[in-house]
């Protein structure tokens, strides 16, 4: 599987957090975007039943002008993954992986005049201690999958929030026209 990274540092409070989970003296600024060119597998969504039917996102929510549409699904049961995270140290020139399971609790599809941009996923923190046999769930967490160019193919990962916001990217291709 190729995998290109394209790195739009931004520092964020996932960022620091995410920094002290792989050390504490590290400082790592989180990678916006990682592009696989075959594209990622939206975790949970072939696991998925529709819940709420397609419906448009109300003025004052969401993209502000844009007549978004979302779709919301769920899990039939519980659907426990694993995702990636990714960060460069202070230098810039040092890659660190981190990962993090969660249980899927949501998908939310999001589309503007049929055409399908983006999901996101919404998941809840999972741990398990196997030498204690204590487990439990955490905080809620996101990723968002884009189709960049209108394709079909979702190849742009994406930490972020795990629902709508107005600062949703919204990709040129699926733009309305003025």
């Amino acid at each position: 599987m190729k995998s290109i990274l394209i790195i739009f540092a931004c520092l964020s409070a996932s960022a620091s957090a995410f920094a002290q989970e792989a050390s504490s003296t590290t400082h790592l600024s989180m990678i916006k975007s990682v592009i696989n060119d075959d594209g990622w597998k939206i975790p949970g969504l072939a696991q998925s039943r529709v819940t709420d039917s397609r419906k448009l996102i109300p003025k004052g929510y969401g993209v502000s002008g844009v007549p978004l549409h979302i779709t919301v699904f769920k899990p039939r049961r519980e659907f426990i993954t694993t995702i990636f995270l990714y960060g460069l140290k202070e230098d810039e020139k040092i890659l660190v992986m981190g990962q993090r399971r969660g249980a899927v609790e949501s998908i939310i599809k999001c589309d503007i005049d049929n055409k399908v941009f983006v999901y996101i996923v919404q998941f809840v923190s999972v741990h398990y201690d196997p030498q204690t046999g204590r487990g439990g769930y955490g905080g809620i967490y996101g990723a968002q999958y884009f189709d960049n160019d209108g394709d079909g193919i979702f190849e742009s990962y994406e930490p972020g929030a795990p629902f709508v916001t107005p600062s949703l990217r919204i990709p040129e291709w699926v733009r309305p026209a003025r």
